[in-house]
């Protein structure tokens, strides 16, 4: 992102506002800044605009304490947003002829605040009963040094330097600069005309992995919050979407998603690409490589703006290719010996710990080695696929489908000094208001699904794993079949986080689910910490379903609960068979081809 650029963004009801949020925006040029002047509710729908902003808000308050109607529905978006690098500054007008003087504004920063934006300039609260001047002058003075500094270290991507304890390992390294030169698959040239198409027009005609059915648009319905907001516990939401389509329980969807609007733009920056956004571009396959051999997620006509919003994922982790590809358009020479060395087998332990155990983005990566600028057709080839994401059906309604999903905030967790990295498509789905489209397919269903009699069903999940068992038990009770079940679930809290869990007591109280069993991993007084807990103390309980031929199914994650699952259902078979765990093992595996073991799990 530019040191120059900021938003000024405004709620008026009466124009004050509005003329004071103008004039910031006109001084601001004659100090070589450029101001993006915004009414709050046209950045309604594009909240992520906010994230790895500097923006400078001037508000007023009406009746008592509410927000101006130009307003109202920032304010309600605002709610259900946690703006990433956010840094602000406010100013508010107010009346003291009224009760709540200045209601809104203070309500505006304490929000702010709570979300985790930080403040870089004091917040003042004009009095026009007094004379707003008095207090909108002496802000407007004050603001541009604070202004400068908030700018110049604002961006979506970490500025980072290459280690000095690495360059002075390459001076002692023979660098081959002889290697094989990146192949290029395609050229390219620029058309005069804008790039027309809309989303998802291109994309759909990628293969669609796993796909039962075909891509559909489908209204959002609903979206509700299933946790309380606390620095504990994940933001989890109910997602429902209108269909066509006939799902079944335990059924899956594939959703196309899209790159955050900011880092697409920051990359386009980086590139040089910004007056050529949206300009067609037109792609010709090198004769001399073989049609089978050519990535068929890359669009022949297309926009970069396009291309890297929708078809590529711009958050993939560099292959030593792209490495080469980089080293080959650096100026500056160290910096290109550098990407050649860890392109190397020699380099392998210097690549893991400079990019991959620290998960750099494209953009990181282009920002260590500042030099390099990759002709745009060249980075095409070397950028995978944006593909669908994937979520179990929690519920079916009269309307359609139910599925939960939680805010992933940071998606390499806590490393060091580098900033939080949202997930790509939980961030836009969190956006999305009812009323939005979102384009969906049914997957094959392979094998995850209820199935009555039999002995029951033992199902198992945490987190949000636990939303397909939903759909599971309506089934159950809409059979009026006898079917003895069981549920194990896992969550941190009990009242925090435990999401349907009013739903699953009242399943047992009508006698649908016969045993429900929880544990909770930070409640202090929790009997069980983890499934697997309740699994080895319920161990008898659970032997019983087992002999009586009960399915058990398990959904979660693939390295954390899939195998912990695993290993605690062989340590219960082999103490209660008396055989050895390789034995019990050899059991789970023959349920799995029995289809009595079955798994929906995601990495």
């Amino acid at each position: 992102m530019s040191d120059k650029k900021f938003l000024v963004i405004y709620g008026s009801q009466t124009g004050q506002s509005e003329a004071i949020a103008e004039r910031i925006a006109l001084d601001s040029e004659s100090l070589g800044l450029e101001a993006e002047l915004v009414c709050g509710e046209e950045l309604v729908g594009e909240m992520d605009r906010l994230d790895n902003q500097v923006a400078v808000f001037v508000v007023s308050s009406t009746g008592e304490g509410d927000p101006p109607e130009n307003f109202e529905s920032f304010w309600s978006a605002l709610h259900d947003t946690t703006p990433q690098n956010l840094k602000y500054t406010l100013l508010g007008l107010g009346d003291s002829n009224y009760t709540e003087f200045g209601g809104f504004p203070n309500s505006l920063k304490q929000l702010l605040d709570e979300a985790g934006a930080k403040s870089f300039y004091e917040y003042q609260l004009a009095d026009d009963q007094v004379g707003l001047e008095l207090v909108v002058e002496p802000w407007i003075e004050g603001l541009w040094d604070p202004l400068k500094q908030a700018l110049s270290g604002t961006s979506s991507f970490l500025s980072l330097q290459l280690d000095q304890s690495l360059l002075d390992k390459l001076s002692n390294l023979d660098i081959d600069r002889d290697l094989p030169k990146s192949k290029q698959m395609f050229q390219y040239e620029f058309c005069k005309e804008d790039f027309t198409l809309s989303f998802p027009e291109g994309v759909n005609k990628f293969i669609l992995p796993f796909a039962a059915g075909s891509l559909e648009k489908s209204i959002i319905l609903k979206k509700t919050c299933l946790t309380e907001r606390s620095e504990k516990t994940k933001e989890t939401y109910e997602m429902e979407f209108a269909t066509s389509d006939v799902y079944g329980p335990g059924d899956s969807f594939g959703m196309l998603c899209e790159n955050r609007e900011c880092e697409v733009w920051d990359l386009l920056k980086r590139l040089k690409l910004e007056d050529k956004a949206h300009k067609k571009y037109s792609l010709t396959p090198d004769p001399s490589i073989k049609p089978h051999l050519l990535p068929k997620h890359i669009l022949r006509q297309c926009s970069p703006y396009y291309a890297l919003k929708y078809t590529l994922d711009i958050r993939s982790l560099p292959k030593k290719a792209l490495l080469v590809l980089l080293a080959e358009h650096c100026v500056d020479k160290r910096e290109g010996d550098c990407l050649r060395y860890l392109s190397s087998k020699e380099g392998s332990k210097d690549l893991n710990e400079v990019i991959y155990s620290r998960s750099l983005t494209l953009l990181e990566l282009l920002s260590l080695f500042p030099s390099c600028l990759p002709p745009f057709c060249s980075l095409l080839q070397h950028l995978p696929r944006l593909t669908p994401r994937y979520y179990s059906v929690s519920r079916l309604s009269e309307h359609g489908v139910k599925f939960v999903f939680n805010h992933v905030t940071n998606i390499r967790g806590t490393v060091g000094e580098l900033p939080a990295v949202p997930g790509v498509c939980s961030s836009w789905l969190r956006e999305l208001k009812e009323g939005d489209c979102v384009y969906v397919y049914r997957r094959k269903n392979t094998g995850f699904k209820p199935v009555l009699g039999d002995g029951g069903m033992v199902m198992v999940g945490a987190g949000t794993g636990v939303a397909p068992y939903l759909a599971f038990l309506d089934y159950v009770a809409q059979s009026n079949a006898e079917s003895k079940t069981m549920l194990i679930t896992g969550n941190r809290y009990e009242k925090l986080d435990s999401i349907y869990r009013e739903e699953f007591l009242k399943f047992q109280s009508d006698g649908v689910l016969q045993s429900y069993l929880t544990a909770y991993s930070r409640d202090a007084d929790s009997t069980c910490c983890y499934v697997q807990d309740c699994i080895k103390q319920h161990a008898q309980l659970v032997m019983e379903y087992l002999d009586e031929g009960a399915r058990v199914y398990v959904c979660g994650d693939a390295k954390g609960l899939s195998v912990g699952v695993h290993e605690m259902f062989c340590s219960v078979l082999s103490e209660s068979k008396c055989v050895s765990v390789e034995e019990a093992k050899e059991i789970i595996s023959c349920m799995r081809k029995e289809g009595r073991y079955c798994e929906d799990i995601w990495s």
